[in-house]
């Protein structure tokens, strides 16, 4: 059976809980995913907290709202007030609320934050917000400095498609929340403080507001992206299970970008070693050793080969931290040279080459048809669901 997480029904019925399939679902995302916080401070012009567990659940106002965990359960410091320990709460504001995490850092959140103890000294914060709201700063923190309105609604059509994939997996595990706020699911650290750039992203969002990626036969798809193709995208089955519209894309709209060519030097002798394990040939061998020094891979393969044996190329990749599997090799004195293309798994939309698409003319459903063959947009409530 599996494991329910008794905080999901609290939840739940504080938000008004989201359905998985009609209506898109409220977003729970946990905040500072990669870090312990053992305390916590929210500020912003009119705060209400939402206190529950001291017998009769109330809410009080304030500006600032600093909260540490204390005896498992959480203590409450508010200007004016006396200290309160409390089971959990739920922080809301009129406004965007800005939250300090770990070392200083700063985020602004819309939506409500929740809070409750988690462990035995720290505090789990998720912010619950709607889908837009959510993808507004998805796409600011996941395209950077890549800016076009087509692209960042392409993106968003993306990031909405991914997450609707993958919603149950974090509440399967027994979780509270539906995604993080890192790489585990996508990057969120909340809105962008200068306003000009917030109102942009809105916009942007809004032109695929509650529009998913389907397959052609509608259903969502397992929509994925990267920085940079280097020129042709990678088939889904060299990852993981062939998907018909994840196939091997020639993308000439990654070929002029700032993160289609890298470089990288290692040591030769460590280098000839480490391949000779993987591939299990002597080392001393004069012909593998010309074979892996010059190394050439013209068109993106998934495997490297030699006398029988082989070694996956993100092996290889993962290994040495690599940008990408999308290299060849260049023999020098004492090092070697790895000369790669694109940045990142290569599967499904690069990122740069969708903001060339977008700056030559082509619309967010045209990008997206591009890097997902056979794909088309429909509202959420259209799509096909199977659970």
């Amino acid at each position: 059976m599996r494991r329910i997480c008794k905080w999901f029904l609290f939840f739940s019925v504080l938000i008004g809980g989201g359905a998985l399939h009609g209506a898109v679902p409220k977003v729970r995302v946990r905040l500072f995913s990669g870090q312990n916080m053992s305390q916590v401070l929210m500020s912003g012009a009119s705060l209400t907290a939402e206190l529950y567990g001291l017998g009769a659940d109330s809410a009080i106002q304030a500006s600032t709202f600093m909260v540490e965990q204390a005896q498992g359960k959480l203590r409450v410091e508010s200007e004016g007030r006396p200290d309160m320990l409390v089971d959990s709460l739920a922080i809301t504001s009129r406004k965007p609320l800005y939250f300090l995490g770990p070392k200083g850092i700063k985020r602004y959140l819309p939506g409500k934050v929740v809070l409750k103890p988690r462990g035995g000294a720290y505090v789990l914060a998720v912010n619950v917000l709607d889908m837009d709201d959510y993808l507004v700063g998805v796409v600011h923190a996941e395209l950077g400095r890549l800016e076009h309105p087509q692209l960042w609604a392409a993106q968003a059509a993306v990031a909405r498609t991914w997450f609707a994939r993958n919603q149950r997996k974090f509440f399967e595990q027994g979780e509270c929340y539906a995604v993080t706020d890192d790489v585990q699911s996508q990057v969120y650290h909340g809105w962008p403080a200068d306003t000009a750039r917030l109102k942009r992203l809105q916009t942007a969002v809004a032109l695929t507001s509650d529009q998913l990626v389907v397959t052609a036969a509608g259903r969502p798809a397992e929509a994925l992206f990267h920085a940079n193709s280097g020129g042709q995208t990678m088939p889904s089955g060299w990852y993981f299970s062939e998907r018909a519209y994840l196939v091997s894309v020639p993308d000439s709209f990654s070929l002029d970008c700032p993160q289609t060519h890298w470089t990288k030097s290692l040591d030769k002798e460590a280098y000839i070693a480490q391949m000779a394990a993987w591939l299990r040939q002597s080392s001393n061998d004069s012909a593998f050793r010309r074979f892996v020094c010059t190394y050439q891979q013209p068109v993106r393969a998934e495997w490297m080969v030699y006398g029988g044996h082989s070694v996956r190329l993100r092996t290889i990749r993962e290994h040495y931290k690599l940008r990408s599997t999308w290299f060849s090799v260049k023999d020098g004195a004492g090092q070697v040279t790895l000369q790669g293309r694109g940045y990142g798994h290569g599967i499904g939309m690069s990122q740069e080459g969708a903001h060339v698409m977008a700056k030559k003319g082509y619309s967010a459903p045209e990008i997206t048809g591009f890097y997902f063959p056979g794909t088309h947009l429909v509202r959420w409530d259209e799509a096909k669901w199977v659970d």
